[in-house]
């Protein structure tokens, strides 16, 4: 019988995944409140399981070790035996299966007796619409005591699928988590069977459970069972902080009423946000490293443990630094073969890491993301565990190496001389390069660039070194900036880039320029008349005229003391 306290529970987890998406986000501890609020307030009986397949972590239990009779999900140790053997090469996808009268239930059953289906089709109609009679024509042909010992052989317990038609498939909510964790991990059976299995299980055409309450497009890969009075759901939930395991199995209850619960369970399972079992902040390159194209680049990064849980060096508490370079158009150029591996590391401390990178054999700008990774080499982006990204402007072999001179003070819109001490490196050839200079004036403030143009320089001849001198008309622009600059031939830099700080001030000006003048100048004075001019010496027989001078009074004052006798 429905209670007034399971319809209004659900009613309100129900609401708030319609109104906001999905139930505000918890902690471990928060979940664990929900969930045992959600399994009290249900009339009929629960089994739950929950955990973190990937750090191996139980997240939440009720009733797990609970029989309970499993309806459709026994069809998931069916899928298990035919993977087996597929992997095994003693099945085919493409073997015919004949749908015979005994396969055929009341209901659940969509094809009629003698209807043909290849290996492949039967377990995609098992699986995505809980089809009985393709199951029953599997388990009938792969024998149940074979998958009951296949169940046994891969380390699931308490997971028994019935032998003939009298009994009951029967398992514990822990079996089916037990199933599902290693699907999670890839180690059923092999990672590529686990692949397999886990395409199929996210086919799922009957979602009116686990993925009910959750936003469009999340990934769930799972398996519904349906008998009277039995409701289940059990899969994957692939969510933002990562993989979760949910197995719901309920009884003695209204159908409607077990799907809106395993809804509401699904819904706060995906909300809840877990700390990651390992995390981490980086200290990157903040401007792009420069390297040859097909070389490799060797980077010194900084790694702080930011969880709250101590690295080990090795064991399963180890943890490793991955890498993937990627181009401008985020495909993936490059990753690691496998973790490197990071030292013991107590909560907030750090240590230095040396981290190699190739570089493509393309010039380019990439961009490099760096992140942890658990003993087992899973990468831990997926379960909250930050990254970082730094860029490599991977270039051809450089040709020159130069030093450039430049006033600290240039004039908006005016040339100044530069001075460029360079010599030519090996990789210049024996070949003439015609030279120019690429700059950009750089904002102080956020790196951006405010202006960029180019300067002819010169010709560079292999083996030389010496001295450019060249004019740079500076950027029409006021202020102070970081002029950032490299030579280049054809597009492409030939030395390394370097920056200056310099100030661009207004333009100077001059008296005889057109329409200027002098800032500050005095205003302009009466030319005075021009003075006698002599020639010297004077001719023989002139005249030499008289100059009179003008007549000075004389200073008043004390009188000149005589001086005193010795």
């Amino acid at each position: 019988m429905r209670t007034l306290r399971a319809l209004l529970l659900a009613g309100l987890v129900v609401a708030a995944s319609v109104l906001t998406g999905r139930p505000a986000a918890a902690s471990a501890s928060e979940l664990v409140q929900q969930l045992d609020q959600l399994a009290e307030g249900f009339p009929g009986g629960v089994g739950l399981f929950i955990s973190d397949p990937i750090a191996g972590k139980t997240l939440y239990t009720k009733s797990p070790d609970e029989p309970v009779i499993t309806a459709s999900l026994y069809k998931l140790g069916v899928l298990l035996e035919a993977e087996r053997r597929v992997d095994a090469g003693e099945l085919k996808y493409t073997d015919v299966i004949t749908i015979e009268p005994d396969d055929v239930v009341e209901d659940g059953s969509f094809e009629p007796v003698g209807t043909e289906l290849t290996v492949d089709e039967a377990l995609e109609k098992m699986i995505t619409v809980s089809d009985n009679g393709a199951a029953q024509a599997l388990w009938r042909v792969l024998g149940p005591a074979n998958i009951d010992a296949t169940l046994v052989k891969v380390g699931i317990a308490n997971f028994h699928v019935a032998l003939d038609h009298d009994e009951d498939n029967v398992a514990t909510p822990r079996a089916i988590a037990t199933f599902f964790t290693m699907l999670a991990n890839k180690t059923l059976v092999s990672a590529a069977a686990s692949d397999r299995m886990l395409a199929r299980l996210e086919r799922q055409e009957i979602n009116d459970r686990l993925p009910a309450s959750l936003p469009d497009g999340v990934v769930v890969a799972h398996k519904t069972g349906n008998l009277p009075a039995l409701v289940h759901d059990a899969g994957i939930i692939f969510t933002p902080s990562g993989p979760r395991v949910v197995v719901a199995m309920t009884w003695d209850d209204y159908e409607a009423d077990a799907n809106a619960f395993i809804a509401n369970v699904g819904s706060l399972v995906y909300a809840a946000v877990l700390e990651p079992p390992a995390n981490a902040r980086f200290g990157v390159p903040r401007t792009p490293v420069s390297a040859d194209t097909g070389s490799k680049v060797r980077v010194t990064l900084t790694v702080t443990n930011a969880g709250s849980a101590p690295w080990a060096a090795t064991g399963a508490g180890a943890v490793g630094l991955i890498w993937e370079l990627d181009d401008d158009d985020d495909a993936k150029i490059a990753s690691s073969a496998k973790p490197l591996p990071l030292p013991a590391l107590a909560p907030a401390k750090a240590a230095n890491l040396g981290l190699e990178i190739p570089t493509p054999a393309q010039p380019g700008l990439f961009h490099v993301t760096v992140g942890l990774a658990d003993a087992a080499g899973n990468a831990l982006e997926s379960q909250g565990s930050a990254t970082a990204t730094f860029d490599v402007k991977a270039h051809a072999p450089f040709l020159v190496h130069d030093t450039l001179k430049a006033p600290m003070t240039l004039h908006r819109g005016e040339a100044s001389l530069l001075v460029a001490s360079y010599q030519a490196l090996g990789t210049a050839g024996l070949v003439d390069h015609e030279l120019m200079l690429a700059w950009h004036a750089l904002d102080t403030r956020n790196g951006r660039t405010v202006e960029e143009g180019f300067a002819p320089v010169g010709t560079l001849h292999p083996g030389a070194s010496g001295s450019f001198f060249f004019p740079l008309v500076a950027p029409n622009i006021v202020g102070r900036y970081r002029l950032a600059y490299e030579l280049v031939e054809d597009g492409a830099a030939v030395s390394e880039t370097t920056s200056t700080l310099v100030t661009i001030d207004a333009p100077r000006t001059y008296p005889d320029d057109e329409g200027g003048r002098t800032p500050g100048a005095l205003p302009s004075q009466p030319t005075p008349a021009p003075s006698v001019r002599l020639p010297f010496p004077p001719p023989s027989g002139s005249i030499i005229p008289r100059i009179e001078l003008p007549t000075l009074p004389l200073p008043k004052g004390k009188s000149t003391p005589a001086p005193t006798p010795q």
